[in-house]
């Protein structure tokens, strides 16, 4: 069924009248701290740009499983996949699309140079040890670098340094419908100077069929594996000027494998992709002169591997490797209070090599960058920050980025304003500047792929109503990128070109609502006109209307008892899945799910869910359908 737009808007401004997701205003409420905004930790009313944070416990709420599951109902964000969204993830943050969006996990960036859009080192990612998200929007090219035109999101693991006990920790497993099976094991603590963690998690799924209408039928099932750990020392503490030198080692481990469908096939193909990634980090930190200046040195790298196979059991495997190390300094200095100066460099080796059944590639590049950060209470309620970056690339030489915010506050009324302005610079990966350029000078193209330029800004406004029982955030966005690059070409020969301008605009609405002591409402809703300046079009997968309601009660008449129902909307949007199909419109839609938790104990509690509770029929790329009804159900202890 096709939600008309009077319909969507309609269910959809109601809604957020009166609610909105507590979870995604989590990082606005007052004396909450932010990292991710200003590099180093910021009070949530003292932040300009707009961010959401996710906490364990969020986490733990929602049932969340996998990566798609983390970032469902974040305004501004939309997540989709080609069905199978156990290990598929695909999302657009205010239009800007993954490969846009600096994804960083325990400070390590991850991203494969050789990497098509399908295929993210962090598909396989699970939510058992994740602690913490912060999902920033906005251009941040300023503070993070070229990859963050978009924004960027910041994933901490869980880790034993605030720990009190030698040895703590969490396990769950679960059961569900497809066949699907998870568990997790985390464990961490800390003895005397010395604290840990270790992590491991795995989730194997038959999974549904992506491609229903298309013979034969056969499922399409994943299967994928985490560990993680985590190693530090508080290695001295008062020494001369040093106040506290620490030492910490992290080091990530992802393998998984999935089955895919092609959607210019006339028959269900049995298409096979096997990822890899290792990240590890080394990171120094000194505390100096009575919290004056913090130091922090650190080397990372990370290492992918995608093979796939347009059929699992034959053909020709097509192979990808990228590699990236990193090297980098970030020096926070606070001479008076209120007053907060982040400086730093870096430098980053990218590096990537390819062996498919048409071509063999290996190519790599250095890139290094200078910044700094000012921020300042000029007055007592208003806070503002400037920073600046010098970006130096081994082919496209120097570029400078800029990004300022404000947030004023006042607090008789319950009121903030806030806002950031920001300028973007990013290079070309190398498979975008490589692959395939021969096919691009034949089909009329440049030679070259030119670096992607963009500026924006948002300005929002946010209220808290009836004694802080609601809170209403309205923030306006509005981006112009240059250069663009995009794919184009046959779907088994596809090459990247610039194709101009996009203009990425609109609004986000969220709030949280105590309805009573045992009730709240949350909500967003996300208007987003995302458009190719030079043919007018809507870009791809990006629906113009998308939003999601959560009601969640907890009966105080039955104790360590919590259920929630959740319904995600979107409005229609469009696919291009090659030039023979041409450009197809993809039908809007409403899901519903609805889940429970209950607390046996202080170490036990069962939980279970129903996701897509009324076996919608619906698809968010041309040619697939996602998941219909499932039912799971686990356990969950903690030690």
């Amino acid at each position: 069924m096709t939600i008309r737009f009077v319909s969507l808007r309609g269910l959809l401004c109601a809604s957020v009248a009166v609610c909105a997701p507590g979870m995604a205003l989590a990082a606005e409420n007052l004396g909450e701290m932010v990292i991710s905004a200003n590099r180093v930790a910021t009070e949530a009313n003292k932040v300009g740009s707009a961010v959401t944070v996710i906490t364990a416990e969020d986490l733990e709420k929602k049932q969340a499983a996998t990566l798609e599951d983390v970032l469902k109902d974040v305004p501004g964000l939309y997540v989709y996949s080609n069905g199978n969204s156990r290990n598929n993830t695909r999302f657009k943050l205010r239009g800007f699309d993954s490969g846009r969006v600096l994804v960083l996990i325990d400070g390590v960036k991850i991203d494969n140079q050789a990497s098509q859009m399908y295929d993210r080192p962090y598909n396989h990612l699970q939510a058992a040890d994740i602690e913490r998200v912060e999902i920033l929007r906005g251009n941040q090219s300023s503070l993070y670098g070229s990859d963050a035109i978009g924004g960027v999101i910041s994933v901490t693991t869980k880790s034993g340094k605030n720990s009190q006990k030698v040895f703590e920790g969490v396990a769950s497993a679960e059961l569900g419908s497809f066949v699907t099976r998870s568990s997790s094991l985390t464990a961490w603590g800390r003895y005397g100077d010395v604290y840990y963690k270790a992590s491991g998690a795995g989730l194997a799924t038959h999974g549904d069929d992506n491609r229903p209408k298309v013979p034969p039928s056969e499922n399409d099932g994943a299967r994928s594996m985490n560990y993680d750990v985590k190693l530090g020392i508080d290695a001295l503490k008062d020494v001369g000027a040093l106040d506290l030198l620490n030492v910490e080692g992290t080091f990530n481990r992802s393998r998984g494998d999935a089955e895919y469908d092609t959607v210019s096939s006339t028959t269900d193909t049995d298409g096979f992709i096997r990822q890899e990634t290792d990240t590890g980090r080394v990171q120094v930190n000194a505390k100096m002169f009575d919290g004056l200046l913090d130091n922090t040195f650190a080397a990372s790298r990370m290492d992918a591997y995608v093979v796939s196979r347009a059929n699992r059991y034959s053909g020709t495997p097509n192979r990808y490797w990228g590699d990236l190390e990193k090297y980098e300094y970030q020096g926070a200095l606070k001479p008076l209070d209120g007053h907060t100066l982040v400086f730093g460099m870096d430098q980053e080796r990218d590096h990537f090599r390819t062996n498919t059944s048409t071509a063999r590639q290996n190519a790599s590049l250095v890139n290094s960058s200078v910044f700094g950060d000012y921020a300042v209470d000029l007055f007592e309620n208003l806070t503002v920050s400037a920073g600046v970056r010098q970006y130096y690339h081994d082919t496209f030489g120097s570029n400078t980025t800029y990004r300022s915010t404000a947030s004023y506050r006042i607090p008789e009324t319950g009121t903030r304003i806030h806002g950031s302005y920001g300028t973007g610079f990013k290079a070309p990966t190398l498979v975008q500047a490589l692959y395939n350029r021969a096919t691009a000078v034949a089909a009329g193209f440049d030679e070259t792929v030119d670096p992607e330029e963009s500026r924006g800004y948002d300005v929002g406004l946010e209220q808290a109503l009836f004694d802080d029982r609601l809170t209403v955030d309205v923030t306006f966005f509005n981006s112009r990128m240059t250069n663009a690059i995009e794919s184009r070409g046959p779907a088994a020969n596809r090459y990247y070109v610039n194709i101009g301008s996009v203009r990425n605009m609109g609004f986000e609405t969220t709030a949280d609502l105590d309805l009573t002591d045992e009730i709240t409402v949350s909500g967003t809703y996300t208007y987003t006109q995302s458009r190719d300046n030079a043919t007018g079009l809507q870009i791809d997968q990006m629906p113009v209307h998308q939003g999601s309601v959560r009601v969640s009660y907890a009966p105080q008449a039955v104790e360590g008892l919590d259920t929630w129902t959740r319904m995600n909307v979107a409005a229609r949007s469009f696919d291009t899945p090659s030039t023979a199909i041409g450009r197809k419109q993809v039908g809007g839609y409403a899901t519903f799910d609805l889940g429970a938790d209950y607390k046996i104990d202080k170490t036990f509690s069962v939980y279970g869910r129903v996701e897509n509770l009324f076996d919608k029929d619906y698809g968010q790329m041309y040619g697939f359908e996602n998941s219909g009804f499932g039912a799971y159900t686990g356990v969950r202890a903690k030690f």
